[in-house]
Protein backbone atom coordinates (compact mmCIF):
# COMPACT_ATOMS: atom_id res chain seq x y z
CA UNK A 1 0.00 0.00 0.00
CA UNK A 2 1.35 3.36 -1.04
CA UNK A 3 1.38 6.02 1.68
CA UNK A 4 1.54 9.04 -0.70
CA UNK A 5 -1.97 10.15 -1.83
CA UNK A 6 -0.60 12.84 -4.16
CA UNK A 7 1.19 10.31 -6.33
CA UNK A 8 -1.91 8.14 -6.45
CA UNK A 9 -4.09 11.03 -7.61
CA UNK A 10 -1.53 12.05 -10.24
CA UNK A 11 -1.31 8.49 -11.54
CA UNK A 12 -5.08 8.25 -11.69
CA UNK A 13 -5.30 11.55 -13.60
CA UNK A 14 -2.69 10.39 -16.11
CA UNK A 15 -4.53 7.10 -16.61
CA UNK A 16 -7.79 8.96 -17.26
CA UNK A 17 -6.07 11.27 -19.74
CA UNK A 18 -4.48 8.33 -21.56
CA UNK A 19 -7.79 6.52 -21.77
CA UNK A 20 -9.49 9.69 -23.06
CA UNK A 21 -6.85 10.18 -25.75
CA UNK A 22 -7.09 6.53 -26.73
CA UNK A 23 -10.86 6.78 -27.05
CA UNK A 24 -10.57 9.99 -29.12
CA UNK A 25 -8.08 8.29 -31.42
CA UNK A 26 -10.40 5.34 -31.95
CA UNK A 27 -13.30 7.69 -32.75
CA UNK A 28 -11.24 9.66 -35.29
CA UNK A 29 -9.97 6.46 -36.87
CA UNK A 30 -13.50 5.10 -37.14
CA UNK A 31 -14.77 8.27 -38.83
CA UNK A 32 -11.77 8.26 -41.18
CA UNK A 33 -12.49 4.68 -42.19
CA UNK A 34 -16.13 5.55 -42.82
CA UNK A 35 -15.22 8.55 -45.01
CA UNK A 36 -12.64 6.50 -46.90
CA UNK A 37 -15.00 3.54 -47.57
CA UNK A 38 -18.11 5.57 -48.41
CA UNK A 39 -16.75 8.66 -50.20
CA UNK A 40 -13.02 8.82 -50.99
CA UNK A 41 -12.36 5.34 -52.36
CA UNK A 42 -15.50 5.18 -54.54
CA UNK A 43 -14.71 8.58 -56.00
CA UNK A 44 -11.13 7.56 -56.80
CA UNK A 45 -12.34 4.30 -58.33
CA UNK A 46 -14.79 6.16 -60.56
CA UNK A 47 -12.13 8.65 -61.69
CA UNK A 48 -9.65 5.85 -62.40
CA UNK A 49 -12.24 3.86 -64.34
CA UNK A 50 -13.21 6.95 -66.30
CA UNK A 51 -9.64 7.79 -67.30
CA UNK A 52 -8.85 4.16 -68.09
CA UNK A 53 -11.79 4.08 -70.46
CA UNK A 54 -10.68 7.37 -72.10
CA UNK A 55 -6.86 7.43 -72.37
CA UNK A 56 -6.90 10.46 -74.66
CA UNK A 57 -8.64 12.51 -72.02
CA UNK A 58 -6.18 11.23 -69.39
CA UNK A 59 -3.25 12.27 -71.59
CA UNK A 60 -4.78 15.66 -72.25
CA UNK A 61 -5.37 16.31 -68.55
CA UNK A 62 -1.86 15.17 -67.67
CA UNK A 63 -0.24 17.38 -70.31
CA UNK A 64 -2.42 20.30 -69.29
CA UNK A 65 -1.51 19.96 -65.62
CA UNK A 66 2.18 19.51 -66.44
CA UNK A 67 2.22 22.56 -68.70
CA UNK A 68 0.33 24.53 -66.09
CA UNK A 69 2.85 23.55 -63.42
CA UNK A 70 5.80 24.50 -65.63
CA UNK A 71 4.30 27.80 -66.74
CA UNK A 72 3.14 28.74 -63.26
CA UNK A 73 6.68 28.60 -61.84
CA UNK A 74 7.61 32.05 -63.20
CA UNK A 75 4.40 33.81 -62.01
CA UNK A 76 4.68 32.19 -58.60
CA UNK A 77 8.32 33.19 -58.26
CA UNK A 78 7.45 36.70 -59.51
CA UNK A 79 4.67 36.91 -56.96
CA UNK A 80 7.01 35.84 -54.16
CA UNK A 81 9.71 38.28 -55.30
CA UNK A 82 7.25 41.16 -55.64
CA UNK A 83 5.78 40.36 -52.25
CA UNK A 84 9.22 40.39 -50.64
CA UNK A 85 10.08 43.61 -52.51
CA UNK A 86 6.82 45.23 -51.38
CA UNK A 87 7.44 44.13 -47.81
CA UNK A 88 11.01 45.45 -47.82
CA UNK A 89 9.93 48.68 -49.52
CA UNK A 90 7.17 49.18 -46.98
CA UNK A 91 9.60 48.60 -44.13
CA UNK A 92 12.13 50.99 -45.71
CA UNK A 93 9.49 53.67 -46.24
CA UNK A 94 8.21 53.18 -42.71
CA UNK A 95 11.76 53.47 -41.33
CA UNK A 96 12.38 56.57 -43.47
CA UNK A 97 9.18 58.21 -42.22
CA UNK A 98 10.02 57.21 -38.66
CA UNK A 99 13.52 58.68 -39.03
CA UNK A 100 12.10 61.88 -40.54
CA UNK A 101 9.58 62.12 -37.70
CA UNK A 102 12.33 61.62 -35.12
CA UNK A 103 14.51 64.27 -36.80
CA UNK A 104 11.58 66.70 -36.90
CA UNK A 105 10.77 66.09 -33.24
CA UNK A 106 14.40 66.44 -32.21
CA UNK A 107 14.67 69.68 -34.20
CA UNK A 108 11.55 71.01 -32.53
CA UNK A 109 12.81 70.02 -29.08
CA UNK A 110 16.23 71.58 -29.80
CA UNK A 111 14.54 74.80 -30.95
CA UNK A 112 12.45 74.94 -27.79
CA UNK A 113 15.57 74.27 -25.71
CA UNK A 114 17.49 77.06 -27.43
CA UNK A 115 14.58 79.46 -26.95
CA UNK A 116 14.37 78.56 -23.26
CA UNK A 117 18.12 78.97 -22.80
CA UNK A 118 18.05 82.30 -24.64
CA UNK A 119 15.18 83.48 -22.44
CA UNK A 120 17.06 82.41 -19.31
CA UNK A 121 20.18 84.24 -20.51
CA UNK A 122 18.17 87.41 -21.19
CA UNK A 123 16.46 87.12 -17.81
CA UNK A 124 19.81 86.66 -16.06
CA UNK A 125 21.25 89.69 -17.87
CA UNK A 126 18.25 91.86 -16.95
CA UNK A 127 18.29 90.74 -13.31
CA UNK A 128 22.04 91.32 -13.04
CA UNK A 129 21.76 94.75 -14.66
CA UNK A 130 18.93 95.83 -12.37
CA UNK A 131 20.85 94.47 -9.38
CA UNK A 132 23.95 96.44 -10.34
CA UNK A 133 21.86 99.59 -10.90
CA UNK A 134 20.16 99.15 -7.52
CA UNK A 135 23.54 98.68 -5.84
CA UNK A 136 25.00 101.78 -7.52
CA UNK A 137 21.92 103.81 -6.60
CA UNK A 138 22.19 102.66 -2.99
CA UNK A 139 25.87 103.60 -2.91
CA UNK A 140 25.08 107.03 -4.41
CA UNK A 141 22.49 107.67 -1.72
CA UNK A 142 25.04 106.68 0.94
CA UNK A 143 27.67 109.03 -0.48
CA UNK A 144 25.16 111.89 -0.70
CA UNK A 145 24.16 111.34 2.92
CA UNK A 146 27.77 111.28 4.10
CA UNK A 147 29.52 113.84 1.85
CA UNK A 148 26.63 115.90 0.59
CA UNK A 149 26.85 117.20 -2.96
CA UNK A 150 30.53 116.28 -3.08
CA UNK A 151 29.51 112.65 -2.73
CA UNK A 152 28.67 112.46 -6.43
CA UNK A 153 32.31 112.86 -7.40
CA UNK A 154 33.37 110.35 -4.74
CA UNK A 155 30.69 107.92 -5.95
CA UNK A 156 31.80 108.33 -9.57
CA UNK A 157 35.41 107.73 -8.60
CA UNK A 158 34.57 104.59 -6.60
CA UNK A 159 32.32 103.30 -9.38
CA UNK A 160 35.07 103.83 -11.92
CA UNK A 161 37.46 101.93 -9.69
CA UNK A 162 34.97 99.07 -9.38
CA UNK A 163 34.48 98.72 -13.12
CA UNK A 164 37.89 99.69 -14.53
CA UNK A 165 40.67 99.12 -12.00
CA UNK A 166 42.22 95.70 -11.58
CA UNK A 167 44.47 95.07 -8.61
CA UNK A 168 47.29 93.02 -10.09
CA UNK A 169 50.56 92.82 -8.25
CA UNK A 170 53.54 93.39 -10.55
CA UNK A 171 55.90 90.50 -10.98
CA UNK A 172 58.95 92.48 -9.80
CA UNK A 173 57.23 94.10 -6.80
CA UNK A 174 59.21 92.05 -4.30
CA UNK A 175 62.48 93.06 -5.94
CA UNK A 176 61.38 96.69 -6.00
CA UNK A 177 60.45 96.58 -2.33
CA UNK A 178 63.77 94.99 -1.41
CA UNK A 179 65.72 97.51 -3.51
CA UNK A 180 63.77 100.35 -1.91
CA UNK A 181 64.63 99.07 1.56
CA UNK A 182 68.29 98.78 0.57
CA UNK A 183 68.31 102.34 -0.81
CA UNK A 184 66.68 103.61 2.37
CA UNK A 185 69.27 101.86 4.54
CA UNK A 186 72.12 103.21 2.42
CA UNK A 187 70.67 106.74 2.66
CA UNK A 188 70.41 106.43 6.44
CA UNK A 189 74.01 105.21 6.67
CA UNK A 190 75.20 108.13 4.51
CA UNK A 191 73.39 110.65 6.72
CA UNK A 192 74.89 109.13 9.82
CA UNK A 193 78.40 109.26 8.37
CA UNK A 194 77.93 112.89 7.37
CA UNK A 195 76.78 113.76 10.87
CA UNK A 196 79.79 112.01 12.42
CA UNK A 197 82.46 113.47 10.07
CA UNK A 198 83.60 117.10 11.10
CA UNK A 199 83.03 119.83 8.56
CA UNK A 200 85.75 122.53 7.80
CA UNK A 201 83.57 125.40 9.02
CA UNK A 202 82.99 123.61 12.29
CA UNK A 203 86.77 123.09 12.75
CA UNK A 204 87.43 126.82 12.16
CA UNK A 205 84.81 127.84 14.69
CA UNK A 206 86.21 125.51 17.30
CA UNK A 207 89.80 126.72 16.66
CA UNK A 208 88.78 130.41 16.90
CA UNK A 209 86.95 129.73 20.13
CA UNK A 210 89.98 128.16 21.66
CA UNK A 211 92.09 131.27 20.79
Amino acid sequence: MDDNPGINSLTAGLDELASYLEGSTLVVQAYTDIIERKYARPALDKISTYFQGQPLTMTWVTITLTLFAVLSILPVLSFIGLSIFALCSSMSIALAFAFAAVVALETMFATVLLLVLGGLLLFSFIVTTFGAMAYLTFRLVQHLQIHGRFGIAEWAHKTKQHFTSVSVKPEGSDDLDESGVLVAHEANDTVKRENLSPSPSRSLVESSGSL
